[in-house]
């Protein structure tokens, strides 16, 4: 028994991943509205200044319609505004199989949104996402866009 214990303490220990300085998600419950912006608020604790990368996390399902997705992402401090990016991912391969982690059906993908930034300590810091979804040859974005479960912001040191 001692043995069990112990056998799962260190697998505990070893699986948690110490990098991730921050992660969130919101849920917006199979269907993202064009107006609903999501906003992840966040002020990093380190005892001293590192290097991150951070990433949007995107949860979907079978309904989700497209293999790829647009995404305007926005980081600001509570000063200035850091970046302001209209990003396009691809969710699925040229055979339509959505590519990232799969659990039963629900696809999870870590969608890196900036590599080798420096942070402050201690600093509010503001990002947030909205799709940017469009129907070639249709004025205007999709108002509705089905199979999104949640949407997630993560930040992680960089060993």
């Amino acid at each position: 028994m001692r043995y069990k214990i112990t056998l799962g303490f260190l697998f505990l220990f070893f699986s948690c991943n110490t990098n991730i300085d921050y992660i969130k998600y919101n849920s917006v419950d199979g269907i993202w509205h064009k107006d609903s912006i999501q906003y992840f608020s966040f002020e990093l604790d380190s005892r001293e200044n590192l290097t991150y990368k951070s990433f949007i996390n995107l949860r979907i399902d079978e309904k989700y319609p497209f293999n790829n997705i647009f995404l305007i992402v926005s980081l600001e401090d509570s000063s200035n505004i850091l970046s302001i990016d209209t990003l396009e991912y691809k969710l699925a391969d040229k055979y339509g199989n959505f590519t990232g982690n799969k659990r039963i059906n629900i696809v999870e993908n870590s969608l890196l949104h900036k590599e080798n930034i420096s942070l402050v300590n201690k600093k509010k810091y503001l990002v947030s996402i909205q799709h940017a979804m469009r129907i070639i040859n249709k004025v205007g974005g999709i108002e509705n866009l089905n199979g999104v479960i949640d949407i997630g912001y993560k930040v992680e040191k960089i060993k």
